[in-house]
């Protein structure tokens, strides 16, 4: 008879291994006793588990290492079409999913007992015996019939023994298995499939692909771009610290600021709107500052040193030209006015009235109150003058705040200048380099006026460090009773010349000048666009490194330098005259003077709107000098 066998159908995958259409269950699996010969046939198929196992995990592996391969391809050949940023690490992941997935694969192929031995049964030529043995376990009693029974008929008894002579059979073929089945084979379409991966990955994983400068230069905008924002956010930050109240122009640019902070972060990929966003906000700044704001500045110091000299009656008095100082000493000139004798109002009538020129150009509000003064003491209205001290007392420091918002303002274009420059040059490609003009030799020449003002003295002098040749021209001339301010730039040609013009004290090479107008320079077309070489500052000669710096006498770089003015006619004199130079005592070792120059080079910088051709001009100078080089 046949029997029946119960169990689940084997799956698609396992059909070459499994040759017979249901799997029989483990005998392990039941509650009772095994029969001996079920139990020896289970412990002869352990092995056989195995490396049936082992076979399904080599299969299973190939085709894992052909999908990753292939994958693989896929992404590096994508990658050499378009630039992905999240290749390199896309394509460490994939093996790293490939193996995940083979462990998940190995834990469910393990065969079952009942697989192994329809396994056993294909490949070994056992005609199913194994399963059938395992089969009929399921459904036959697990003990003989008893023979005492009475109820009991022969037909179970014979069909005991034919189960038992058929369990005999098993286990004896089972014995005489060849004991190599099941050796690892692998599947020609995988392994066609790897090796063609293998071979068209090598060459795209190491030929040159011309998408890694694209992705370099998008990841260097990126960080360009996060740098930047920091960078606004620190400038936003210092001008929120500095604005006084939500209509101060700072408040409203610390603000924009931030919102294109957050515009560089939100979208740092985005080169041209970033750029554009920060030229429409440098643009819109810059038509806001005043571009006469150190006019005003220089027109301010001066004013306020003649201010604190006319209350005070002392001509030392607020040398370094403090705006607040001077609002002080007119407040308080103010209170005492009712006070001062007519010869003394009169005093401070005639010095308010020879000031009014500079009050304007500091401010209209501080000319009006000037004037407004000059008049009321000159007609002896003690209340008319206290007023109008108080006022221009008050636009003193008005004229100093706006002087000081404009600086600020200026400050932040010129950073911001910076940042789109830094920018653009991240927008470059990596192999070329921005070229910056350079000076090239030529004929310059430089024109400048200085600020007017009541008592005037100017000087053209040629300082010369070496022996040679000199030429010097001067002038003076003084009316009334004031200030000159001015400034000084000298310039040398040739062997032992120099050329240098000057107004009062101004250090020569413009150091603390106060002039309204520092001059501007053209120079030649020239081919030379840069050093060819570089700075060798320990083979400059002795005679060559020093510099005419009087600063005990002019003071340093950004001192307030000025001139009081006597009264009386003034008188012009012009000479000119040429003969032997002689050494100039006042000369000083660059190396100790190199950082006042070079700071006051930068703070005028950022105080100023300087094209970026020129500000890279100023700083390759100053670096060409660095004495630590």
């Amino acid at each position: 008879m046949s029997p029946s066998v119960r169990g689940r159908r084997a799956p698609r995958r396992d059909r070459p291994e499994v040759a017979a259409t249901m799997i029989p269950s483990d005998p392990a699996a039941g509650t009772g006793p095994l029969d001996p010969a079920i139990a020896a046939i289970r412990a002869g198929l352990v092995p056989y588990r195995r490396r049936l196992w082992l076979r399904r995990v080599v299969r299973r592996a190939l085709v894992l290492v052909a999908l990753v391969l292939v994958a693989e391809v896929v992404l590096w050949a994508t990658a050499r079409l378009i630039p992905l940023d999240a290749a390199p690490a896309v394509g460490a992941i994939l093996p790293a999913l490939g193996a995940v997935a083979l462990m998940v694969l190995t834990m469910v192929a393990r065969p079952s007992i009942g697989e192994t031995a329809i396994a056993v049964d294909g490949e070994g030529g056992l005609r199913d015996r194994l399963t059938s043995a395992l089969a009929l376990a399921e459904t036959s009693a697990a003990a003989p019939p008893s023979a005492t029974d009475p109820s009991s008929t022969p037909e179970p008894a014979r069909e005991w023994e034919l189960i038992q002579r058929q369990r005999r059979d098993a286990v004896g073929v089972l014995m005489s298995a060849p004991h190599d089945l099941f050796r690892p084979r692998a599947r020609r379409g995988p392994l066609i499939a790897a090796a063609a991966s293998t071979v068209l990955l090598v060459p795209l994983l190491l030929l040159p692909n011309a998408m890694d400068l694209r992705i370099a230069q998008d990841r260097t905008i990126r960080e360009e771009a996060a740098r930047q924002a920091d960078r606004i956010d620190r400038i936003a930050a210092d001008l929120a610290t500095r604005g006084v109240d939500p209509n101060d122009p700072r408040s409203r640019l610390a603000q924009e600021l931030r919102d294109l902070a957050l515009q560089l972060r939100d979208h740092p990929g985005d080169l041209d709107t970033n750029l554009a966003r920060v030229g429409t906000v440098e643009g819109d700044l810059r038509a806001t500052i005043d571009p006469a704001t150190e006019q005003r500045a220089a027109a301010l110091a001066a004013l306020s040193r003649e201010l604190s000299s006319a209350a005070t009656g002392t001509p030392e008095a607020n040398r370094d030209g403090d705006p607040n100082k001077a609002a002080d000493d007119i407040q308080k000139a103010a209170d005492a006015v009712d006070k001062l004798t007519p010869a003394q109002q009169a005093e401070l009538a005639r010095r308010l009235t020879e000031l009014q020129g500079t009050a304007q150009q500091a401010g209209g509000a501080a000319g009006t109150a000037a004037r407004d003064a000059a008049q009321s003491l000159a007609t002896g209205d003690a209340a008319g003058a206290k007023d109008a001290l108080d006022r221009l007392a008050e636009a003193v420091r008005g004229a100093d705040r706006t002087v000081a918002t404009n600086r600020d303002l200026a400050g932040a274009a010129s950073r911001l200048q910076d940042s789109r420059r830094d920018l653009a040059n991240a927008g470059k490609p990596t192999d070329q380099t921005a070229a910056r003009p350079t000076a090239s030799p030529g004929a310059g020449q430089a024109l400048g006026t200085p600020n007017p003002s009541a008592g005037q003295g100017q000087g053209q002098g040629s300082p010369n460090p070496s022996a040679g040749q000199g030429q010097g021209q001067g002038q003076g001339q003084g009316q009334g009773q004031g200030q000159g301010q001015g400034q000084g730039q000298g310039q040398g040609q040739g062997q032992g010349q120099g050329q240098g013009q000057g107004q009062g004290q101004g250090s020569i090479g413009g150091g603390g000048s106060n002039a309204r107008f520092l001059g501007s320079g053209v120079g030649g077309t020239g081919g030379f666009r840069g050093p060819t070489q570089g700075n060798k500052p320990a083979l400059v000669g002795a005679d060559q490194r020093t510099v005419y710096a009087p600063f005990d006498r002019l003071g340093h770089p950004g001192d307030p330098s000025y001139v009081a003015g006597t009264g009386g006619d003034g008188q012009t004199q012009q000479g000119s005259q040429t003969g032997s130079g002689s050494t100039n005592p006042v000369l000083t070792p660059y190396e100790q003077v190199y950082s006042d120059f070079y700071d006051y080079a930068l703070t005028t910088l950022d105080r100023s709107y300087i094209p970026l051709s020129a500000k890279d001009f100023v700083r390759d100078y100053f670096s060409s000098l660095d004495p630590s080089h």
